[in-house]
C-alpha cells in the first residue's frame, strides 16, 4: 500500500460529493476519526492472522482534532414540556416511560427502548448490550419501578428509536445539530453534577471506560474551579 493512499482516502471522504451520510450531509469529523480507528483495527487483525505481512500503514496517521462542543441539557420546564408534548402520540405511555428511564438513569435512548422485563428488578435496572460492551446496574426510585415493571421477560416497549428521536426534534427544533440523540443522557449527567454528585460515581453510572469522557460534565459541579474567585489578583487586593 502506498504511504499516501490512506490520506487520499480520507481527503476523498471529506470532499463534496463523497461520503454522504444518511441525511445527505457530509460525514462529520467524528465519523472520519471512527473510520481511521476501525481501519487501524482491521490492519492489526490482518497482521495477527498473517494475512498482512507489512507494518500497519495507518499506525502513524493521526485523528483530526475537533473543537469541544457545549453539551446541551433540558431545564425543568423543558422536561415538563417534553412529557406533555409526547402525550399527542398514540404510544405516549411508552414514550413517557422511556424518557423517564433515560432521565433517571442516564441511559442511552436505545438502551431504554430495548429493555426487557428480565432487566428490571426491584428498584434497579441492568443495562445489557451497551455501547461499552459491559453491563451496568443503576438504582431507580420505587415510583419509577412501579410505573415500568411488567411481569414479562420479553421486551417492554415496541417504540422504535426513530419515532422517539422524531418527537424530540419536533419538541426542540432549536437543539444543536446532533444533540437530540443524547439530550436525555446529557440532562441526567448535568443535573447529577449540579446537585453535588461525585464525578467517579457518574462515570460508573454512564458506563464510561475513560474518565476523560465523564469530565465533560465536571464544570456543572457547584464548586468547579471556584478557587478562581478566591485566588485571583483582584481578590487579594480587596
Amino acid at each position: 500500500m502506498l504511504p499516501r493512499l490512506p490520506l487520499h482516502y480520507r481527503a476523498n471522504r471529506l470532499t463534496v460529493g463523497h461520503g454522504k451520510g444518511r441525511s445527505g450531509a457530509e460525514l462529520s469529523i467524528s465519523s472520519q476519526n471512527y473510520d481511521l480507528l476501525w481501519m487501524k483495527v482491521l490492519f492489526n487483525e490482518l497482521r495477527r492472522l498473517k494475512e498482512w505481512n507489512q507494518p500497519n500503514p495507518l499506525k502513524d496517521m493521526k485523528t483530526i482534532k475537533t473543537a469541544e462542543r457545549e453539551l446541551s441539557y433540558l431545564t425543568h420546564d423543558q422536561i415538563t414540556q417534553l412529557l406533555t408534548f409526547v402525550q399527542r402520540s398514540p404510544i405516549s405511555g411508552q414514550m413517557t416511560q422511556i424518557i423517564k428511564i433515560c432521565l433517571a438513569t442516564g441511559a442511552r435512548i436505545m438502551e431504554a427502548i430495548e429493555l426487557k422485563g428480565s432487566q428490571v428488578t426491584k428498584h434497579k435496572i441492568t443495562f445489557t448490550n451497551t455501547k461499552g460492551k459491559k453491563n451496568r446496574t443503576v438504582p431507580i426510585s420505587e415510583d419509577l419501578y412501579s410505573e415500568i415493571y411488567q411481569n414479562t421477560s420479553g421486551r417492554l416497549f415496541t417504540c422504535g428509536y426513530g419515532v422517539l428521536h422524531k418527537w424530540l426534534n419536533l419538541c426542540f427544533s432549536d437543539l444543536p445539530k446532533g444533540q437530540a440523540t443524547h439530550i436525555l443522557r446529557h440532562t441526567f449527567a448535568s443535573y447529577f453534577m449540579m446537585n453535588g454528585g461525585n464525578i467517579l460515581v457518574l462515570q460508573k453510572i454512564l458506563g464510561h471506560a475513560d474518565i476523560k469522557q465523564t469530565m465533560a460534565y465536571s464544570h456543572f459541579a457547584p464548586s468547579h474551579l471556584q478557587d478562581a474567585v478566591l485566588f485571583n489578583p483582584l481578590a487579594s487586593m480587596s
